[in-house]
């Protein structure tokens, strides 16, 4: 399986579920401290052990992965990990933090590219289509959601942590980029279309390691194609 590596993310934002996030972020004039040669030093070792832990997860799983491993593959010390993470699962939910950014840098650009609603709705659609072909980290992701679910501390902070990096839930600021839900009993919000889309594709992803002569990556786009059109429908004038 094939991954689109965090070390290949180069529009990042400083701060996974694999979603769409919206932020209409501005930038603003601050002060940029230029960092001194520890700094930079701490930076490059961070980097070099996400790297790693990003490759060894997705070799041994997230519960058969060591720390070990981990330092060893990014030419550190075990002591290395601990200076800059308190356990393993510190590592994942960085590494989730990390690509969540990564993810929203990219919608941001494919967004500012479009003028129009039926613009943005293609951007997003070409944006969830290309998340089918990312399966190590759909599959990564749902195994840590299956062990934070027999964990409650370590659902709880994966739970504060999408609350305070996921921006999905404002109908308003979504109707404005998708156009409005349509009305009625039956109509689903934009904001439950965006949640329900990631979860879907990884459930297809899924599907395809156990069905994979039945659910191939045309298969699976075929179907996500057909599940964004019925989820985020357009309203009839």
């Amino acid at each position: 399986m094939m991954m689109n590596s965090l070390r290949h993310c180069a529009e990042r934002v400083s701060t996974a579920e694999e979603g769409l996030y919206f932020t209409n972020m501005r930038p603003e004039k601050m002060t940029v401290k230029t960092a001194n040669k520890h700094e930079l030093r701490t930076r490059e070792t961070r980097a070099l052990l996400l790297q790693a832990a990003e490759t060894i997860f997705v070799r041994d799983g997230y519960e058969g992965a060591e720390l070990g491993e981990i330092a060893a593959l990014a030419g550190r010390t075990k002591g290395a990990i601990y200076a800059q993470f308190k356990s393993k699962e510190d590592i994942f939910l960085a590494l989730i933090e990390e690509r969540t950014n990564c993810y929203r840098a990219r919608m941001e650009k494919i967004l500012a590219a479009s003028t129009t609603v039926d613009g943005n709705m293609n951007a997003v659609r070409n944006f969830f289509l290309e998340r089918t072909e990312d399966q190590a980290w759909s599959l990564l992701v749902l195994e840590f959601k299956l062990f934070a679910l027999r964990h409650p501390e370590s659902k709880k902070r994966l739970q504060t942590l999408y609350a305070g990096i996921l921006y999905r839930t404002d109908e308003k600021k979504l109707a404005d980029i998708l156009g409005a839900a349509a009305k009625g009993k039956d109509a689903i919000s934009r904001a439950v279309a965006v949640q329900t889309l990631g979860p879907v594709i990884s459930a297809l992803v899924l599907e395809s390691q156990l069905e994979n002569h039945l659910m191939n990556k045309n298969v699976i786009k075929k179907v996500a194609n057909r599940i964004f059109d019925a989820l985020l429908e357009v309203p009839t004038r």
